[in-house]
């Protein structure tokens, strides 16, 4: 097998909402892959700790808030013009509003809305700009089973991750001839600090999220490892436009 098929050694890979949970992971494990990392996060001390912890050399911290869309376009700028290139983005930002529809807080609802999709919106044309003067990159987006699944609660979050994957379908098509693929990854339950604060806070939730996945057990941060190399190395180079989903059988039920 060629050696280079999966490789990301020596692309530039900023990876937004990487100074915790998943993405925290995932930049790692791409910096372990040799890969040059942009960590990209609001939280600043935590991030510039997470870069710190990163093997190899040659990454850095760029602060990145979702919700100022002109501030994004200037975070995505600058991290290109300091590596030089932006081969990929990883987006693992996203918050997660749960509660009963009739209880929710309108502005929880227009928050989650706001920053999983009109984020993920921004981050991705400011994106492609820059990956337009070079020929093409990747986008990858965190999305979730969420997006096809039905859980009570879920009105916020769900209708996001949903709206996302169509999203992504269209940015796809529309800039599948500059040569930029955009895809998704969809997890099933993974234990992260968010989730296991706002989705699996007690026996009953854990119980539930659990009997929910036929493979018997909760998705781990490493399950997302090998679908984010397929999407972001040369193996990927003709797919777009697809949320892959690595979740233990969840969308079957």
């Amino acid at each position: 097998m060629n050696a280079d098929l999966f490789s990301v050694e020596g692309k530039v890979i900023l990876v937004a909402g990487g100074a915790r949970g998943l993405g925290r992971y995932l930049a790692g494990e791409l910096a372990a892959h040799g890969a040059h990392v942009v960590l990209a996060d609001r939280l600043v001390d935590e991030g510039e700790a997470a870069v710190a912890e990163l093997p190899g050399s040659g990454h850095g911290f760029q602060f990145l808030d979702l919700l100022d869309h002109h501030g994004v376009h200037a975070a995505v700028a600058q991290a290109e013009a300091s590596f030089g290139a932006l081969d990929v983005v990883l987006n693992s930002a996203g918050i997660a509003a749960i509660a009963p529809a009739m209880e929710m807080d309108i502005t929880d609802f227009e928050r989650t809305l706001a920053v999983n999709v009109t984020g993920a919106f921004a981050l991705s044309r400011a994106a492609a700009a820059a990956m337009r003067r070079r020929e093409g990159g990747r986008i990858v987006h965190l999305a979730s089973v969420s997006s096809c699944v039905v859980n009570p609660q879920y009105a916020a979050y769900s209708t996001s991750k949903a709206a996302l994957s169509q999203l992504v379908r269209i940015l796809a098509l529309e800039w599948a001839e500059s040569g930029i693929t955009v895809n998704a990854i969809g997890p099933a339950m993974t234990p992260t600090p968010l989730t296991e604060v706002q989705l699996l806070a007690d026996e009953e939730s854990r119980r539930k999220a659990l009997g929910k996945i036929p493979m018997g057990r909760y998705g781990r941060p490493g399950d997302l490892l090998g679908a984010l190399l397929l999407l972001a190395s040369p193996a990927g180079s003709f797919i777009t436009g697809q949320t892959l989903f690595v979740d233990g059988g969840r969308t079957l039920l």
